[in-house]
């Protein structure tokens, strides 16, 4: 098993389906990591200055990527398997516009997530 991991909410829809369109579902290389069942982890990275709320956290090779790098790094590594998922790894990750488009995803996963009712993660 490998260090790399994706801190991630897997309650929250949208990320979930980004993660799926990375295509690292099953990979033995990269865990990916429900940030709602590792309190610990996403302590230890709130002590860091990465609220999982905010952002997911990529920890690839011992460099960690936050925000917007996140899912950069995603899309980079990702393998996805349909156009669909190309595009959207594409649009959100890698497009010329993935990083001012960043603060938006965020913003509307906290919405997404107080329409269906579900806490934020450092704020539970």
């Amino acid at each position: 098993m490998s260090d790399d991991y994706v801190l991630y909410d897997g309650q929250c829809p949208a990320c979930a389906h980004y993660i799926a369109a990375t295509g690292l579902t099953g990979r033995a290389d990269v865990k990916l990591m429900d940030a709602r069942v590792n309190p610990a982890l996403v302590a230890e990275h709130a002590a860091a200055g990465r609220s999982i709320d905010e952002s997911m956290v990529v920890a690839i090779g011992g460099v960690v990527h936050y925000g917007a790098d996140a899912t950069r790094k995603l899309a980079e590594i990702g393998h996805p398997t349909t156009p669909w998922q190309r595009f959207l790894l594409w649009f959100v990750g890698k497009a010329p516009w993935a990083d001012a488009l960043y603060p938006a995803l965020a913003a509307g996963r906290r919405g997404l997530l107080r329409i269906l009712g579900r806490p934020l993660i450092d704020r539970r």
